[in-house]
């Protein structure tokens, strides 16, 4: 009877050991994983900025009418700004996202073409930062960007984008008037 009671308390013992590793293994890996999907979305919204940088030159030096479609523009996480105000105002295209994980250096912005790359620490949670991406277009006194929708606040999900030149602002006005309509 000892030896069948031994074997009980064997396997009771070798099973807790079992699930006490596998908690281990997961709660060491849901955060390293978290940080790589969030790495990923990172550099694909870089990417992707690049594109939408790339259609916005293309259609500026091409002259009024000229139009650019990006389809699907696709924001799994985070949320992208586009920022217009009339007559030379903040003309910017912003996306944030928080994280847990450290992208990039903090309170650094990096300059790669015309996008600027920074991460912020949360002001309110450890451990947390804001990484963001800005195409700022404010610099540039001959470009205003025109939103069509301007009471939607944040692109998220799948969508698309039309950027127009629209011209001239004004007869005595050398200002290139960038229309931009999200779908």
């Amino acid at each position: 009877m000892e030896k069948r009671g031994n074997v009980w308390i064997s396997a009771v013992i070798y099973i807790a050991l079992g699930i006490i590793a596998i908690t281990i293994l997961i709660s060491a890996g849901i955060p390293l994983v978290g940080k790589v999907r969030d790495r990923n979305t990172f550099q694909q919204t870089k990417e992707l900025m690049h594109e939408i940088d790339g259609a916005i030159q293309e259609v500026l030096s091409e002259g009024p009418g000229s139009r650019r479609y990006l389809s699907p523009v696709i924001i799994n996480q985070g949320e992208l700004y586009i920022r217009g105000e009339p007559s030379g105002g903040d003309n910017a295209i912003i996306w944030l996202m928080e994280t847990k994980a450290m992208l990039l250096e903090p309170n650094v912005v990096i300059h790669e073409g015309n996008l600027k790359l920074g991460l912020t620490e949360d002001p309110i949670l450890v451990d947390n930062y804001i990484v963001n991406i800005t195409m700022d277009y404010f610099s540039v006194k001959e470009i205003d960007i025109d939103i069509a929708d301007e009471d939607k606040e944040a692109m998220k999900g799948k969508n698309s984008i039309s950027v127009t030149n629209a011209g001239v602002w004004g007869s005595e006005s050398s200002v290139t008037v960038l229309r931009i309509d999200v779908i």
